[in-house]
């Protein structure tokens, strides 16, 4: 029986043919409405979610018949939680929701209202804008995932936890800005999560083939993530962070830090601050046609 590190890999492989494929058909056939001007002025589709989500929902699938095969520890010392399937319902289930939250976002088009204060004042206007839609969503998202996943549902866990996962989401929205951007950040911080939390690197693994396979298309410019590709790599990886997190107290920093950083982005453009920091810029710019 093969052990985690073998399964992960063939997730991740999985994730990635699947997302490849995912997103070209997508690209082909991507309708006008969800294109996007990108910061080159250049019409693209927003269309690389669908290929994250089922990219992803490819990488749990490929772990049925191991969990079904799997006794309670193997070879490398990780053990199943009692319910098994549970975590691959969850990640699932997050996955979908973002998704399709996202989706609706991406729908709407390019809104007038911007950041928190904007979508909060539309809705006080009357007006349910595509990103309260994705706010209220991902919030619930979050809670329902750290909810399951807690069995002893404890209060300041729920709030941190879904709080981590629906800034996450957020967060990697107002990324993807440029070619590339969002996607190599969420690699690079997925590595490091990935080693303070086997379990998440297994339920990831998917995830982050999709995200390998559809950044060169993003590099390119020839599809974009959108709402519904970034949200759901930003709750999976928000996730981690919480899986990864090893203490209430280390949680609650990470949730201050990404709340930081949202609201932070209302008052300043994150693209001016990579284009001025060059280390920043080099990597920003790092593969892009």
């Amino acid at each position: 029986m093969a052990d985690s590190w073998t399964i992960m890999a063939i997730a991740l492989l999985a994730g990635a043919v699947d997302g490849a494929v995912v997103g070209m058909i997508a690209i082909r056939l991507a309708p006008a409405r969800i294109q996007r001007t990108n910061v080159d002025g250049k019409k693209v589709p927003a269309v690389l979610g669908w290929a994250i989500v089922s990219g992803g929902v490819t990488g749990l699938l490929v772990l049925v018949p191991w969990l079904s095969s799997m006794n309670d520890c193997d070879d490398t010392g990780m053990c199943l939680a009692p319910d098994r399937w549970l975590p691959l319902r969850v990640v699932g289930i997050l996955l979908v929701a973002m998704f399709l939250v996202g989706l609706w976002d991406d729908l709407k088009g390019d809104e007038r209202p911007r950041g928190f204060a904007g979508h909060l004042e539309a809705l006080r206007g009357g007006a349910l804008t595509g990103g309260m839609v994705k706010l209220i969503g991902g919030g619930l998202a979050g809670l329902a995932s750290i909810y399951l996943l807690d069995d002893l549902v404890d209060v300041p866990l729920l709030l941190l936890g879904g709080a981590c996962i629906a800034l996450s989401a957020n967060l990697f929205n107002l990324l993807d800005r440029a070619p590339g951007r969002a996607s190599k950040v969420w690699l690079i911080v997925a590595v490091v999560v990935a080693s303070q939390s086997p379990d998440w690197r297994l339920w990831a693994a998917g995830t982050a083939g999709a995200v390998i396979a559809t950044l060169p298309l993003d590099l390119r410019a020839v599809g974009m993530l959108g709402d519904a590709g970034a949200n759901p790599m930003g709750a999976v990886l928000g996730l981690g962070l919480v899986m990864g997190s090893g203490s209430l107290a280390a949680l609650g920093v990470i949730v201050a830090v990404l709340l930081g950083l949202n609201l932070l982005s209302e008052k300043v453009s994150f693209s001016k601050v990579v284009e001025q920091t060059p280390w920043l810029a080099r990597l920003d710019h790092l593969g892009r046609k």
